[in-house]
């Protein structure tokens, strides 16, 4: 991501040790913020129904703070090249 001069970070209601077993498993080359507290994860509004069980959304911040795109209910095939390509896209309208 280096390259789309972007920053990925994720963000989830796990303790961190759950976390790196998760980072482990997937092999992730990005950090994990611990969101315990849901204090991330509710200003994003990414709770699923019932407000019990964060879902799995991307969010892609643009430079100026504000959300330039949303993914809800991320499926995990394909993803990761539908955000760059949406990355890609809104740099070169920023050209």
């Amino acid at each position: 991501m280096e390259s789309l001069n972007a920053l990925v970070v994720g963000v989830s209601a796990d303790k961190p040790e759950i976390q790196q077993r998760f980072i482990d498993t997937f092999e992730l080359t990005f950090p994990m913020i611990s969101d315990t507290a849901k204090t991330i994860i509710d200003s994003y509004g990414a709770r699923a129904v019932l407000g019990v069980t964060p879902r799995r959304t991307t969010f892609l911040v643009g430079p100026d703070g504000r959300i330039a795109h949303v993914w809800p209910k991320v499926k995990l095939e394909g993803h990761a090249g539908d955000v760059v390509q949406t990355i890609a896209r809104l740099a070169e309208g920023a050209s």
